[in-house]
């Protein structure tokens, strides 16, 4: 019984075994009274974790994130899954993120691996892809989308939550791009991008400002923009 749901601290984050031999609403019960357990020893602070042992669906993993917010004075600010386990945390996902304050705006959950046709990714929170979204794949957040590698898709960040939230990417070519309310079907009309030039790997980040979304370089001077709107 005891072996239910097993806390395991590893380098940069707190690991969470669970079972996969018991039904969820049992697991979820257990899972609560190891939280408040755990609360004693780990304390207040902000931590990622990672599930292990146990596929989880998009709406699982949020049902115990939740436990883990009203259980314990944890902050999860970064969220591992079987599908979407990399070794670390990127310096350079850290650094953005921190310039941006990402980890004081919501839980961030990380996917490894490209997203193709008919793939979705749907979180209430952050969300972090660390390779492509290609034309017919779909990601929704809740918060910001951060993708390392090229956005053909579709994206929606902002869902639910307003015009806040941002879209960053290593190429900003977007099926159709989402920010609040305001959505651009044709990037080549609806989007206004400020730098007329060949499209690089230059980090690009979509931003709204009077109902209208821009793309451009991500700089000093764009995350001075994105911090005054």
């Amino acid at each position: 019984m005891s072996d239910y749901v097993v806390l395991k601290g590893k380098k940069d984050r707190l690991v969470i075994q669970l079972a996969e031999n018991i039904d969820f609403i049992t697991l979820k019960d257990k899972f609560s009274l190891k939280i408040k357990e755990a609360e004693t020893f780990i304390g207040e602070a902000k931590i990622a974790v990672e599930f292990t042992g146990r596929k989880l669906s998009e709406k699982e993993e949020n049902e115990l994130i939740k436990i883990i917010n009203e259980s314990a004075k944890i902050d999860v600010v970064f969220v591992f899954s079987e599908n979407s386990i990399f070794t670390e945390i990127p310096e350079q996902v850290k650094s953005f993120v921190e310039k941006k304050d990402v980890a004081d705006e919501g839980v961030t959950k990380f996917y490894k691996g490209t997203l193709r046709s008919g793939s979705e990714v749907n979180f209430k929170g952050n969300v972090v892809i660390l390779g492509d979204v290609n034309p017919g794949a779909v990601v929704r957040a809740e918060g910001n989308v951060i993708v390392l590698g090229y956005l053909n898709g579709t994206v929606c960040a902002g869902v639910d939550s307003g015009a806040d939230a941002f879209v960053g990417a290593f190429s900003l070519n977007p099926i159709q791009i989402r920010i609040g309310d305001v959505i651009a079907k044709n990037p080549t009309t609806n989007i206004l991008e400020i730098n007329k030039v060949k499209k690089t790997a230059d980090f690009e980040v979509a931003y709204l400002k009077d109902k209208q979304i821009y793309i451009e370089r991500f700089s000093k001077a764009t995350l001075e923009k994105m911090v005054r709107i």
